[in-house]
């Protein structure tokens, strides 16, 4: 309706036309910061609620779920991510960004747990999927709005380290021996493959610590394979019940062992013949005899073994793990008359001392793989100097492996990489991804693992190069 055809505007004069009306648009203090980052440093940041953990993007000053303001928790989300939906805008409109069609995508970035929306270029509209990997391309002359991010593109797909493994040479042992009674030579071998463990649980991690925690035989061999399909030779596995205690029952291991084997035949299995606090002598080593499992954990010393409050050494939960002479020279035995290979767990240079003690009778086979474990309250920290003492005093022709509790896991590891020994990551020792997110599952873990080892130029071990490095048996 017009104002000629309304009730008392029959007799005005009407100018028809356009008045300009420029103004300035204020974002509001998060979204300004959110532009000014995206301008300035070419990062993308999000906002983090402290009390659930969610990372918004867009940026928003309080949290949906719990009404936190969270307004100056800022975080660096990444620029890359994965498209979880899209649309082909098919027309022409002068207030849109690009020229039709071209393809606008809901981007959910790495470090975010909520998409946002932005132009996807550089592939063919029928090559856009969901789920497709994405990154940022900045504008090279700023706009200051949100294309001063210009678009996203799709990020090549790295070949996965099986399709690598495939397409290179496969390792074959040195036939020269090493000298008796001393480590061969004193420069690392970067030319063996590092075997790539992961420990998906152990006896205390629960699943109020790391929702991705596996508890029933299912959920075992579920992870199990994610760690395999990631880069892992190996798994370490603590068996749970449902209610996620863990278990010294036969049955209930068996399940858990043979749901890891159905999924991944390949895969190597080392169950823990430590099984978790208060268990017998009895119930620790019956589990491994009946089971038989490819490998096993084999505890070296008696020592304390605790919860601690790291930052003000506030005692939670103690006890003593008892390993004595003898339970180091029976379990040992039954491993070895079982088929199944000990993996030798060293919290300490005495542990590893008993080791070579208790070997003296022989029963060992070789090679002998020996695991340094930093850390754990009652054991020794992680010293780059503690750990070359510990490799320096291996018998001839022994494999070494390490893992660290918490952040020690990743310069531990490292170092085992560089020296030429292998690396074990997971859950059990650690939660954390190296930014300090929780790892979505232990195969989070070994994809850092194995980009520590592409860091280094050694290639990763597949199951069956693991086996002849370890002196493990097919079963």
């Amino acid at each position: 309706m017009t104002t000629k055809q309304m009730k008392g505007f029959e007799d005005s004069y009407v100018v028809e036309g356009k008045m300009a009306l420029p103004y300035t648009y204020f974002a509001g203090s998060v979204g300004s910061k959110f532009i000014t980052t995206i301008r300035d440093e070419k990062k993308i940041m999000g906002v983090k609620c402290p009390t659930c953990n969610v990372v918004y993007l867009p940026p928003r000053q309080v949290c949906d779920k719990d009404f936190t303001d969270i307004r100056d928790n800022w975080v660096d989300v990444g620029t890359s991510g994965m498209v979880t939906n899209f649309t082909v805008v098919r027309y022409d409109d002068k207030h849109l960004p690009r020229k039709a069609p071209f393809v606008l995508a809901l981007i959910k970035l790495d470090g975010a747990d909520t998409p946002f929306m932005h132009i996807l270029e550089e592939c063919k509209l029928e090559d856009v999927k969901i789920g497709m990997k994405v990154e940022a391309v900045f504008a090279k002359e700023t706009t200051n709005t949100i294309l001063d991010i210009d678009h996203f593109k799709p990020v090549a797909e790295r070949a996965s380290i099986h399709e690598r493994n495939a397409g290179r040479k496969k390792w074959v042992a040195d036939a020269e021996p090493a000298i008796q009674g001393k480590q061969k030579g004193g420069k690392p071998d970067m030319s063996k493959p590092v075997i790539i463990a992961a420990a998906l649980t152990g006896a205390a991690t629960m699943r109020n610590q790391n929702p991705s925690v596996p508890y029933t035989p299912a959920e075992f061999a579920t992870e199990a394979y994610k760690c395999w399909k990631a880069g892992a030779a190996m798994v370490h596995v603590h068996a749970r019940e449902d209610n996620g205690m863990p278990t010294h029952d036969h049955e209930r291991i068996r399940a858990t062992y043979n749901a890891i084997k159905d999924k991944c035949p390949e895969l190597i299995v080392n169950l823990s013949s430590a099984v978790g606090m208060g268990k017998t002598t009895e119930q620790r080593i019956s589990q491994i005899i009946a089971v038989k499992p490819d490998m096993a954990s084999l505890n070296t010393n008696t020592m304390n073994f605790s919860i601690v409050d790291r930052k003000t050494g506030k005692i939670f939960i103690e006890y003593v793990f008892e390993n004595t002479f003898t339970m180091l020279q029976e379990f040992g035995k039954a491993m070895e008359e079982n088929g199944v290979k000990p993996e030798i767990e060293c919290y300490d240079m005495g542990g590893l001392d008993n080791t070579l003690l208790i070997a003296k009778q022989g029963f060992f086979s070789s090679p002998m793989n020996f695991n340094f474990v930093w850390g754990v309250a009652g054991g020794q920290s992680f010293r780059a100097d503690s750990f070359i003492a510990m490799m320096n005093a291996l018998p001839a022709n022994a494999n070494f492996t390490t893992c660290g509790v918490g952040p020690e896991e990743f310069p531990c590891i490292m170092q085992s990489c560089l020296l030429g020994g292998h690396m074990r990551v997971g859950l059990e020792d650690n939660i954390k991804m190296p930014n300090g997110e929780l790892a979505k599952g232990s195969y989070e873990l070994v994809e850092v693992a194995v980009n520590i080892a592409d860091s280094l130029g050694r290639a990763v071990a597949t199951t069956d190069e693991a086996r002849e490095i370890m002196g493990v048996r097919k079963k």
